[in-house]
């Protein structure tokens, strides 16, 4: 799951998500500094829980989802912390790829007695600006700063 907050006319923090993200986790338990993730998200479900805000994200000044309906995020390199970690890699959004932190902890691992795999769970934050993503649209108005929080399971 992927959740975003951003400040909107200094009146309120909106918020919305980013539903069905997918990706991928290469991880060894005994060298997590070597993990990789690599995570695509669907513009396409981004929902804010307004919808004429969601279709007016669609368009050339936000998101531009006809041209760009994906947003991915590669991992380049990982600081692990006891059960923390900074996941260092690259945000693409609308076509623009630029350096972004993410911050995670560790939530837990073990077998998804549902699922019946196993199963590792990790949340991540990370704030980016919109502006670097060509989606300046409404700044200074529209805050520029978008808190990503990312929870995220992965099975083996």
């Amino acid at each position: 799951q992927v959740s975003f907050r951003y400040n909107h006319m200094g009146f309120s923090n909106n918020m919305g998500l980013i539903a069905e993200p997918s990706g991928t986790l290469t991880l060894d338990p005994k060298a997590p500094e070597k993990a990789s993730v690599s995570i695509s998200f669907p513009v396409a479900n981004l929902r804010t829980g307004i919808p004429k805000l969601d279709e007016h994200l669609m368009k050339p000044e936000f998101f531009d989802a006809a041209k760009f309906p994906t947003a991915t995020f590669q991992s380049t390199s990982v600081k692990v912390n006891g059960e923390s970690a900074d996941i260092i890699g690259k945000l693409t959004i609308k076509g623009v790829m630029k350096d972004v932190t993410l911050h995670a902890r560790f939530v837990g691992a073990g077998m998804n007695s549902f699922m019946k795999k196993d199963t590792v769970g990790f949340d991540a934050e990370a704030t980016i600006k919109r502006s670097d993503f060509n989606m300046g649209y409404g700044v200074p108005m529209v805050g520029d700063e978008v808190a990503l929080q990312i929870a995220a399971a992965f099975e083996k």
